[in-house]
């Protein structure tokens, strides 16, 4: 990238950084556009984006290892450092044949728990020996952030040897009480399979995956949540779906095994909204599933869709819905009503829960 044009990109940056921007999208024929809560601010004053800087753009964030594998499969994530202060995940990809991209900041300093907004009940889990804890959302939920908290508050809490892989690395861990070792696929280990081995023969006490895929990793991950604790993450707008693309993902001859497995190995799934905050900013709205007798015996059945009523009904043993938790924010006034309706997953159940 040509001097000028590296200036253009940091200026950009800075401006993200000063206005509290969580990211940046180029796209050929827009101008640089950020993301700022909910809102998005085109910068007008910059001039349009073109190809010819999207090429220059891509030629100076990746190697030629990574540059291959663009061409290859038509996107690449990847985390990348401006100067080592600035951390960013990139996200390269075409749309009607022309080079876009998304750069997400990643803040140094981690958020805690408490300060992320998210339900108290995730701060249970770091007293967890052994099980699977799902944090699932959409993409935008801030489920990264929630599971780097969860971690963080292990690490800063607990003597445990704790082992992440991660496709890109995010956010950078310290040892704090803990031992924490990140490894990225691609640079530090070749997959995900060939990383849980390694988990497994050091008989680490905590693991953070990433994500489970592809789904051949999944026994794999089900079998060491019964002696350490795994973190994970996931692309789903409830906990029952969460839980259903789990089996799904497996063909009916192998799901029976799977369920087994996944109904004496969870512990929570816990899925998130971020909903715009009357006021301004946003709130972090949480469905809490925990995995009870009950919960399991489902599971283990494959009847998935009975979970909703058990989360419905099991508001003292700490779940809860996400009408049931949209409802509750908006008597405290954290959020107004008609945002609430509008990420309802039930509008008619939620305006009752509201009256």
């Amino acid at each position: 990238m040509e001097v000028s044009q590296n200036a253009v990109l940091r200026d950009i940056l800075s401006e993200l950084i000063k206005l509290r921007a969580s990211d940046v999208h180029f796209s050929v024929g827009n101008y640089p556009t950020l993301r700022i809560g909910r809102e998005l601010r085109s910068l007008e004053q910059r001039e349009l984006i073109n190809q010819e800087f999207m090429e220059k753009l891509v030629n100076f964030l990746l190697t030629k290892e990574q540059q291959a594998k663009l061409y290859r499969d038509k996107e690449i994530i990847i985390a990348y450092d401006f100067d080592k202060q600035l951390r960013f995940k990139v996200i390269i990809f075409y749309q009607r044949s022309f080079l876009s991209a998304t750069l997400r900041y990643i803040p140094r300093q981690l958020a805690t728990l408490s300060e992320l907004g998210v339900a108290e009940v995730i701060s249970q889990f770091t007293t967890l020996s052994s099980g699977l804890v799902i944090i699932s959302g959409t993409f935008g939920s801030g489920r990264s952030s929630t599971t780097a908290a969860l971690i963080e508050e292990i690490n800063r809490t607990k003597k445990k040897y704790i082992l992440t892989i991660e496709d890109p690395i995010e956010y950078i861990f310290v040892n704090n009480l803990s031992i924490i070792e990140q490894r990225e696929v691609g640079r530090d280990t070749n997959s995900f399979a060939d990383a849980l081995k390694y988990f497994q023969e050091e008989d680490g006490d905590v693991l953070y995956l990433e994500q489970m895929s592809p789904s051949e990793i999944i026994p794999s991950v089900l079998e060491i949540a019964s002696n350490s604790l795994v973190v994970t993450s996931m692309a789903a707008d409830t906990a029952t779906k969460t839980i259903a693309a789990i089996i799904d993902s497996f063909t009916s001859f192998d799901q029976e095994r799977v369920k087994d497995l996944l109904a004496s190995s969870l512990r929570a799934v816990v899925c998130q909204k971020m909903i715009p905050r009357a006021g301004g900013g946003v709130k972090v709205i949480c469905e809490v599933l925990l995995a009870n007798n009950s919960v399991k015996s489902i599971i283990s059945s494959g009847n998935i869709n009975q979970l909703e009523g058990i989360i419905q009904t099991s508001r003292q043993e700490g779940m809860i819905s996400f009408n049931q938790a949209l409802s509750e924010a908006v008597k405290r006034g954290e959020i107004k009503p008609a945002e609430a309706l509008a990420h309802a997953p039930n509008a008619a159940v939620l305006q009752d829960l509201i009256r």
